[in-house]
């Protein structure tokens, strides 16, 4: 069964970069709780290390996220961009106790982290592409997989290829929806795997010329900023055969409008939240 097959109405709910209200993003733990919380699939980043490694982990430096600044083997390293660590290096630092400091959604405050959760926080670490794969074929999890943008440092043909092989490797190629920003890396693993789906990001403005646009990159999805999206691009999209899919909507009154006009999933940073709003409905 190919992704989309899996999703064949509308109002899913995607945890973006895991349940990161809950657990600290990106982290085998945000996953977990992704999935205990009742979301439908969840939403996660990619891009390579310094050894050609494929990591989860969203943005190009690693100080928000990790205590790398706080270690001082790495001070002359600054500003710590992902793709100059190698693995055993980013393995090595801690994934976990910002949240606990930063507290960025209020839930710890809340009491909305277990006493448990909050342990397991403190043994988060980066986690590789490979483990999350293997994690959702054994639990059946489908996953949206954002490639960030690499341009500046390899080859579209280079980094779709690499993301393949992962696929195949653990046999995810149908549970997984491959996203991007960069059109190019779409296209390119169309051109190598046409059975894996593909979803065009975009933020900004609209692509011209947009549902002749799509069809030609032969992407499944749409997936633009909800601030640039209103109910009828999503039901023109739709009757269109294309799926629409908005990041990153945490107000839940905007949600179920955007879920009423057939909006396949909703990303989120509170999937927790979400999934009972839908339920209640």
């Amino acid at each position: 069964m190919k992704f989309n097959e899996r999703f064949s109405g509308y109002g899913y709910v995607c945890a973006h970069r895991g349940a990161r209200s809950i657990a600290p993003e990106n982290t085998l733990l945000a996953l977990e709780e992704a999935q205990r919380c009742g979301a439908d699939l969840w939403e996660s980043d990619v891009q390579f290390t310094a050894d050609k490694q494929l990591v989860i982990f969203h943005d190009d430096t690693l100080e928000r996220t990790t205590d790398v600044a706080e270690r001082p083997e790495y001070v002359d390293r600054k500003p710590w961009f992902v793709a100059d660590f190698t693995l055993k290096e980013l393995q090595g630092l801690d994934a976990g106790r910002w949240f606990l400091d930063a507290d960025p959604y209020g839930t710890i405050a809340a009491n909305e982290v277990s006493e448990e959760g909050v342990k397991l926080i403190c043994s988060q670490r980066i986690v590789t592409l490979e483990e999350v794969l293997r994690y959702c074929c054994q639990h059946d999890f489908p996953f949206n997989l954002e490639i960030k943008d690499q341009q500046d440092r390899l080859s579209p043909e280079v980094v779709a290829a690499a993301v393949i092989e992962q696929l195949e490797v653990t046999g995810m190629e149908d549970l997984t929806l491959v996203s991007s920003f960069n059109h190019d890396y779409l296209r390119q693993i169309k051109k190598i795997n046409p059975v894996i789906e593909t979803a065009a990001l975009v933020e900004g403005a609209h692509p011209d010329d947009m549902i002749d646009y799509l069809k030609k990159l032969q992407v499944a999805a749409y997936h633009p900023d909800w601030h640039m999206t209103d109910t009828g691009l999503i039901r023109q999209l739709n009757d269109e055969g294309i799926r629409v899919n908005l990041w990153t909507v945490n107000d839940m009154e905007t949600a179920r409008e955007f879920i009423a006009a057939g909006a396949t999933f909703i990303c989120t940073d509170w999937p927790q939240k979400l999934v009972k709003e839908i339920h209640s409905a």
